[in-house]
């Protein structure tokens, strides 16, 4: 889940998570168990309690039974430092380092009740409990135990800004509760859950607000079902189009996790990386792939809402790696499965691209039919792919079940595509040859928007107009692209999707992934909600158009 004010979103969801969770198991006036640090290797590592000024001072020093706390040493100290002495816990007052307390010899655990409602701890205050248990390295584990509520409004701030509007907030707190009490992937660590972008981010009261707490307040108790049963309330933080479903990123088909195209989200969320050969050899290499010198990288499988399913890489001996669902995204660490990938015969992908480059372009010699009928766009071929103009294939598939019409957008520099719509000519279309001087060929910037949607077609700019490849085209815009070898024709149906290229070797120098959105892209876009709220939906119909089918509990 991408974290808007932290280290984001690429979480690596496990599949044991993606529960239903029993009915009998739902409690919402539950106690949490939140691991802090994790074997002492975080920065929460440090030992130290301190009351919050203006509190009752004071600690009560005991054990925990469950999520039960039983009482037993009391001290006014309001500073505590705790750590492991000649295996026994030992607690002093942070200021003067006196002994207040120590524990039995070999005990696994103590507990701390603070006296004060909050407590100071690494620079965060919390609410609960504290916990310390002996890790099975010798360090210590920090586990604050704290009510659900208490918890949500430690997570609420940190996923989301507490300035979005209440009825975004009231659905990220209805979603952060939902994951909270569907989540036990840390038990066997002895905690329910973390405190990291692993789980949710939750770092206690710092940066809680009154109008956060209040959005917590006015969802107290509620929570995702489905069918009657609670289910998980997963979030990310934007989709850049279309959500996806949960069988084609995690690979476990929930009725409620379904993917659909969101028109909401209004945040600019684009990127690019572009990776070198050998640095995608080595991302193979060590997610336990085994691949030599590589030659080529495409999308091989696009999922109904034009997410990336699958990636194929292949080698310089024809040897190919195929990767799938959401590893298209956490193999080559990038910020989510809605992407394009273009081949660089260049280091430098901005830099000009002349003809006497490795980048092969030649004017399109291929006869092209639509539905049958021969047209002549023109264009060029690209690395054995065919590059038209946009306003070409529009011209030729205006008054088919597939057209849509092409605008330039001056103010903001954008080209405009409605789909279904029939094409306004504006001159110029299909009316000279592509010249066969190429003087300059860099990769497209150009943004384009598909029906209020920003999409990545991989394209080049030659001789200072723009191509774009005809499969990218026809999966964007829905219509298939298929290439007839015998007679060397490119064929178009206005009828049914684009198909994928075959595997080819490119012997690119390196690779551009260009995408939109940022997180696994599974259940409610926290940007596609802020969208919803803005237009004045309300909570409930944000959950309910992210999650499919499900009902509001508690």
């Amino acid at each position: 889940m991408k974290r808007i004010l932290s280290a984001l979103l690429g979480v690596a969801m496990m599949l044991a998570c993606l529960c239903v969770v029993p009915a009998s198991a739902v409690d919402t006036s539950v106690t949490l168990r939140v691991g802090l640090t994790i074997d002492g290797a975080s920065t929460f590592a440090d030992p130290k309690l301190e009351n919050v000024a203006g509190e009752a001072t004071g600690y009560t020093i005991g054990t925990m039974s469950g999520t039960s706390f039983s009482g037993g040493t009391a001290v006014s100290n309001t500073q505590l430092t705790i750590r492991l002495v000649d295996d026994a816990f030992q607690v002093s007052d942070t200021a003067t380092g006196t002994i207040l307390y120590t524990s039995a010899a070999g005990a696994d655990h103590i507990a701390i009740h603070p006296n004060s409602d909050l407590t100071w701890f690494k620079g965060y205050q919390w609410h609960g409990d504290f916990v310390y248990r002996r890790a099975s390295n010798g360090d210590i584990t920090v586990i604050n135990y704290v009510g659900l509520e208490d918890y949500v409004k430690g997570v609420l701030p940190y996923e989301i800004d507490p300035d979005w509007p209440a009825e975004a907030q009231k659905a990220q707190a209805v979603c952060a509760r939902s994951f909270a009490l569907g989540t036990s992937k840390h038990t066997g660590e002895g905690y329910d859950l973390c405190n990291t972008t692993n789980c949710q981010v939750y770092l206690g009261a710092n940066r809680a607000t009154e109008a956060s707490d209040a959005a917590v307040n006015a969802t107290r108790g509620e929570y995702l079902t489905y069918d009657g049963e609670p289910v998980i309330g997963y979030f990310f933080s934007s989709d850049g189009g279309a959500t996806e479903d949960a069988v084609n990123v995690w690979g476990g088909d929930y009725p409620y996790l379904q993917g659909k195209e969101d028109p909401y989200e209004t945040h600019d969320s684009s990127w690019s990386v572009t990776l070198t050969a050998d640095e995608i050899r080595q991302k193979l290499v060590s997610a336990g792939y085994t691949i030599g010198t590589v030659a080529n990288v495409e999308v091989t499988k696009r999922t109904d809402t034009n997410n990336v399913n699958e990636v194929t890489v292949t080698d310089t001996d024809g040897k190919t790696v195929t990767i799938q669902r959401d590893n298209c995204r956490t193999v080559f660490g990038l910020n989510s499965i809605r992407y394009t990938i273009t081949p660089n015969a260049a280091e430098n992908a901005a830099a000009a691209l002349p003809q006497s480059t490795s980048l092969d372009i030649t004017p399109s010699v291929h006869k092209v039919t639509v539905n049958g009928e021969e047209v002549a766009p023109q264009g060029y071929n690209i690395n054995d792919n065919n590059y038209y103009k946009l306003r070409d294939i529009a011209y030729i598939l205006s008054g088919t079940d597939s057209q849509f019409n092409v605008t330039w957008e001056a103010e903001t520099d954008r080209i405009l595509v409605t789909s279904g719509e029939a094409y306004q000519t504006v001159g110029g279309e299909m009316s000279s040859s592509v010249s066969t001087e190429i003087e300059n060929c860099t990769p497209s910037d150009a943004t384009v928007v598909i029906d209020g949607r920003t999409v990545s077609l991989t394209g080049y700019r030659i001789n200072g107009n723009n191509y774009y490849k005809l499969r990218d085209i026809g999966e964007a815009l829905d219509f298939s692209v298929d290439f007839d070898m015998d007679s060397r024709t490119v064929l178009i149906s206005s009828a049914g999707s684009a198909q994928e290229e075959p595997s080819q070797t490119t012997n690119a120098v390196s690779y551009t992934f260009t995408g939109s959105g940022w997180g696994h892209s599974v259940g409610m876009s926290q940007w596609g909600a802020y969208g919803m709220a803005q237009q004045g939906f309300d909570y409930e119909e944000i959950l309910k158009f992210y999650f499919t089918g499900i009902q509001i509990a508690g």
